[in-house]
């Protein structure tokens, strides 16, 4: 017995100290009901509360304490808690008490039971906590007082102030937020309206700030203009240092609920320094600015940044007949459709519609109208009002750019018609042909150079940009094009400076006669038939443009005015235009010619003669067989050359004698950017061997449809650092019989060094390649299309490990791949690679590739897949993932599981097309 009683005791002992973890893996499952049961009376006491604050807080006279706040915050945390815990248990095995066998991880299963024994005291405290509430609410203060403004009547800014009010009001939405955008669209109208309703009401601000900065920044009026609504008397003000002011700035400040609205901001202010504490979630304040500089937004840290547009047509003529007056839109019948016309070629600015609308009331007189329309169309200048109240205000942003390079490329986009969709890469070659970027013949130096200034100028709204069926494209709106042709036209002065001619009649002898005082003419569209006059004394002209007209010939003699300064010649998209006018050879001063898209099919050697040309473009002729005199174009100090065709019609056309051009063109001196199609096996050679040649390249094109190009073999050190290093397009539209191509130094293992380290796009067609290994010689390729090559059975190869595909950039900024009519094709690639977000695959007619290179850690962010019917039956993917279908480009988008989605794009038996957008946090079944 002496014995056996501290055995017993420390039996008891042991037991009792794992009875408490055995009787939380054992009652598990009973806990887990429990914590089910307390989580549903808990969610039922939270939707009480929120019911009574949110009754109390809508007559907008009360806000939810911060005890309520407090607790409605660990509610959901508490709630994120349960969810995760339940997700747990439902991925372990069925429960089993210890009658009958403990689980599989006695440890983990122990792991679980506390936290699930943990969140059912926090939920019994929880109610608790809710049952010590005084009061739900409590009253806010009255209305801030704000300045009031005059404003006049709006029209089209309700959406955008509903928009701002939103996150202005919310407290968990961003501190600062910008509005910007050009000149005279309205954004101080919309900023007056966010104060005028911020008067009226109440969302718990103790004081509004209206302060106005504009070009020139004065941060002490800035400064006294926040003292004055703060009260500070200006006897304490005048008394203290800058230091103190700003100080007690912040001390003030910091103490309220505050929004400050700042108007007209040009450049990046610095609020600390001025006095302002940075608002958040911890002072619950504002800050709202205008600006018409996007950078300045992200300058200033803005969390939300919202763009002001211009009015749509319908909007635009109301705000226009608005402020001509009801009385004169209705004095005679002609005029509300005249009313109308000019409303559109305002094309929605705001400053335009009502400057043209005022001066346009109490006029009743139909032809008065119609003279006023054509004076808008022809000479806006001289429109009433229209320097004064709208050109002046649009000016600021031009002189704002406080840059001559920047300007000038400005104003030169006014060359080119009212919606013009200006090409970027079209655009900078002209600024560069132009030499207003320099005059150094490193052209991709100058190309990053004008991409620099078509974003400062987008940034200052002075260019917009957008995507079409062509590409991207940048353009002017109209009154901005007016404006800029008006400073360059000196002000007004000199009308004849710039012409931009766009119908038959302005080739009259008389118009003709005008350019004798031009320095630029642009003669456009399919209006011009022919130039049947030859101006005469053109001394001063140094840019001039015939492009996209039906012009079928230029008449001899039409240059010989021209050769002292003609420095741009674009004769592009001219597509009935056969002969060369041999007249440009005369012109020496010539830098840039541009024939691309016309029937010439033969340059003359006399073109030799143009000993300052620095660009040649012969994109896309228009007949198959181009002859260039050889050793004449070798001869000029060409920095650019370009014999290319766009991908619709890709290899079709050949050069005469092209080995013997591609031979001279590796020993030109001043090439640094070539784009060319080639069809010779040799040519190819030439072109991937030659180190010349392999530094110049910027887009290659091979169709070797003869069949005797087999192989292409690229000798390649890492230690260069010229090879490829500008190509950025390689096209092989139809190489019959090339079975490989490799890189004898990089392939089997991941390079460190990338031979085609700038290679964005790439085509494969018709060939008998097996796989496209090389690519992992290309780490910033955004768009990969291959099609009809019967011989394809992998993309990618083996022979590389996980590691090292993701250490060679492999396909880490694709934005798109395109597969069609790959029969043997059977994997993307063996090892799954990490894709950008936003990804597309599109995927035709490959009946044998089932998987995609994705598993669930590079599947993370969102991709699309485009696939035909029979593709996606075959598909294999996570059946619970999260995805939109879109059975038809017409129909609507809905979100389901991916499960849902095969078993509809199955049973949809009109469609032969699906397109599966996959959300984030899908993943791929194992």
């Amino acid at each position: 017995m002496d014995f056996a009683s501290p055995l017993l005791g420390l039996v008891k002992g042991l037991w009792g100290l794992a009875s408490k973890p055995l009787g939380l893996i054992c009652n598990l499952k009973g806990n887990v009901d429990s914590l089910l049961s307390e989580t549903d009376s808990l969610k039922a006491v939270r939707n009480d509360v929120k019911a009574r604050v949110e009754r109390e807080e809508e007559g907008g006279g009360a806000r939810r304490t911060n005890q309520v706040v407090n607790w409605l915050g660990k509610v959901q945390d508490f709630e994120g808690g349960v969810d995760q815990v339940l997700q747990e248990t439902g991925e372990r095995d069925q429960i089993k008490c210890v009658s009958h066998c403990l689980p599989r991880n006695c440890w983990s299963s122990y792991k679980l039971g506390k936290r699930v024994d943990q969140l059912l005291n926090e939920a019994r405290e929880l109610r608790h906590e809710k049952g010590e509430f005084s009061d739900f609410t409590s009253p806010l203060p009255p209305p801030p007082q704000v300045f009031e403004m005059s404003i006049d009547k709006t029209v089209g800014l309700d959406r955008s102030l509903n928009e701002v009010w939103k996150w202005l009001v919310d407290e968990r939405e961003a501190g600062v937020i910008g509005l910007y955008g050009t000149g005279g669209v309205g954004k101080t109208t919309l900023m007056k309206m966010i104060n005028e309703k911020l008067s009226h009401a109440n969302h718990g601000f103790e004081v509004v700030i209206w302060v106005v900065v504009s070009r020139q920044v004065n941060e002490d009026s800035i400064r006294d203009a926040i003292r004055k609504r703060l009260n500070i008397k200006d006897e304490s003000w005048k008394a203290w240092s800058r230091d103190e002011r700003v100080h007690h700035l912040l001390e003030v400040l910091t103490q309220k609920k505050f929004v400050l609205l700042i108007d007209d901001v040009w450049a990046s202010l610095d609020l600390s320094k001025i006095g302002v504490p940075c608002p958040g979630l911890e002072n619950r304040s504002k800050v709202v600015f205008t600006t018409r500089l996007k950078q300045v937004c992200h300058q200033m840290g803005a969390g939300e940044i919202f763009e002001v547009q211009c009015l749509t047509p319908e909007e635009a003529l109301v705000l226009f007949e608005n402020n001509v007056g009801k009385s004169t839109v209705d004095s005679h019948p002609e005029i509300p459709k005249l009313a109308k016309d000019i409303a559109q070629e305002c094309k929605g600015l705001p400053l335009a519609l009502i400057t043209v609308g005022r001066a346009m009331t109490g006029i009743a007189n139909p032809r008065e109208w119609k003279h006023a329309l054509t004076t808008l169309k022809e000479n806006p200048h001289k429109l009433t009002g229209m320097v004064e109240e709208v050109y002046h205000i649009l000016e600021l942003s031009y002189d704002r750019l406080n840059d001559f390079t920047l300007q000038l490329c400005f104003l030169y986009c006014c060359l080119f018609p009212e919606d013009y969709h200006i090409r970027p890469h079209n655009l900078i070659g002209l600024w560069i042909g132009e030499g207003l970027l320099g005059d150094t013949g490193d052209v991709y130096s100058l190309q990053n150079e004008g991409e620099h200034v078509l974003g400062r100028l987008n940034r200052a709204c002075l260019l917009e940009s957008g995507l079409d069926s062509n590409g991207e494209y940048v353009k002017m709106h109209d009154v901005i094009r007016d404006m800029a042709t008006w400073i360059a036209r000196d002000r007004g002065h000199k009308e004849n400076k710039l012409l931009v001619i766009e119908n038959v009649e302005d080739i009259s002898e008389e118009m003709i006669s005008k350019w004798r005082e031009a320095k630029k003419v642009c003669i456009w569209g399919k209006w011009i038939q022919n130039i049947n006059r030859i101006p005469s004394k053109c001394s001063q002209l140094k840019t001039l443009f015939v492009r996209e007209t039906e012009v079928t010939f230029v008449p001899r003699g039409f240059f010989d005015s021209m050769t002292a300064r003609l420095a741009v010649l674009d004769l592009s998209d001219n597509k009935h235009i056969e002969s060369f006018p041999k007249g440009i050879c005369n012109l020496i001063n010539l830098r840039y010619l541009n024939l691309s898209a016309t029937r010439i099919h033969e340059l003359p050697r006399q073109i030799k003669n143009l000993t300052r040309l620095r660009w040649l473009l012969l994109d896309n002729m228009l007949e198959r067989n181009i002859l260039i005199p050889t050793r004449a174009i070798t001869s000029l100090p060409l920095n650019v050359f370009s014999v290319w065709e766009s991908e619709r019609n890709m290899g079709e056309h050949c050069l005469v004698k092209e080995e013997e051009m591609v031979e001279e063109l590796g020993c030109t001196r001043h090439l640094t950017d070539l784009s060319i199609c080639v069809r010779e096996s040799s040519s190819v050679q030439k072109i991937f061997q030659s180190s010349n040649l392999r530094r110049r390249i910027r887009r290659a094109c091979i169709n070797n449809e003869n069949g005797n190009l087999t192989s292409i073999v690229i000798t390649y050190s890492p230690a260069s650092t010229d090879d490829f290093s500008h190509l950025e397009t390689l096209y092989l539209p139809s190489c019959t019989e090339l079975r490989e191509m490799k890189i004898t130094q990089g392939i089997g293992r991941a390079p460190n060094c990338s031979c085609f380290p700038n290679l964005v796009e790439v085509r494969v067609y018709s060939c008998k390649l097996s796989d496209l290994t090389w690519l992992v010689h290309a780490p910033k390729l955004r768009e990969l299309w291959v099609a009809y090559c019967n011989s394809m059975e992998r993309i990618i190869g083996d022979g590389f490990a996980r590691e090292e595909l993701a250490a060679s950039g492999l396909f880490s900024r694709l934005e798109s791949l395109h597969l069609f009519n790959l029969p043997k094709l059977t994997s993307i690639c063996d090892q799954a690679l990490f894709f950008p977000q936003g990804v597309s695959f599109d995927i035709w007619y490959c009946p044998r590739l089932r998987k995609l290179p994705l598993d669930s850690s590079s599947a993370r962010g969102s991709f699309v897949v485009e696939g035909d019917k029979s593709w996606w039956a075959e598909f294999e993917w996570d059946p619970t993932a999260r995805v939109t279908l879109q059975l038809d480009v017409e129909s609507l988008v809905e979100e389901m599981t991916f499960g849902e989605a095969a078993r509809k794009v199955k049973e949809d038996e009109s469609q032969y097309w699906a397109k599966i957008g996959f959300l984030p946090r899908g993943g791929p079944s194992e």
